[in-house]
């Protein structure tokens, strides 16, 4: 158990230090902070529900699917080099804020059912609406990230089944007297 709370652990401070929480976790104004946390908070929960399971393919599930959105979602940054509404750089598509709370609201509506993914859906959809609101990213470096962030999560993750089907012998009594 020690073991997997401290997997827990790094792979939290992990998510927590992906490249756009880099620039800075605390924004200049409360929309933009509460979407800064998201982008944390959303995966970390998500991950957090994996560990719960009994052994270890939900926490590598959830993984490999938000290590191949970090990656799409940099390389995406790096090569098309779309500037920001606000100019400072040139990192502005797709928004990586976005892809992050996706995957981690993705991920449990894939392995958990929809029922427990709705609130985190909408709290991504605020991350999302955040970046807008921080003139940080466009609409459609909102939605390009969630897509992208949907898509790999959807396609590298699995539903979890937590029972377990046995079957054993029985005698059935059918109420039939054969003693006239």
């Amino acid at each position: 158990m020690l073991v997997r709370k401290i997997a827990v652990f790094s792979f939290t401070i992990l998510i927590g230090l992906n490249t756009q929480t880099a620039s800075g976790f605390f924004g200049s104004n409360n929309i933009e902070s509460v979407g800064d946390y998201l982008q944390v908070i959303l995966p970390a929960y998500a991950l957090g529900m994996a560990v719960q399971e009994e052994g270890w393919e939900g926490v590598r599930q959830f993984g490999y699917s938000f290590g191949a959105m970090q990656l799409t979602v940099e390389l995406m940054k790096q090569t098309i080099n779309a500037e920001r509404p606000d100019g400072s750089d040139n990192r502005s598509f797709p928004s990586g804020h976005t892809a992050a709370a996706f995957s981690g609201a993705t991920f449990i509506h894939k392995r958990y059912g929809w029922q427990r993914a709705v609130v985190p859906y909408m709290l991504a959809g605020f991350a999302g609406y955040s970046r807008v609101h921080a003139n940080k990213h466009y609409w459609h470096d909102v939605v390009a990230g969630a897509a992208i962030s949907s898509l790999l999560t959807w396609t590298l993750t699995s539903r979890y089944s937590n029972y377990q089907v046995s079957a054993s012998p029985t005698s059935v009594s059918l109420g039939f007297r054969t003693d006239f």
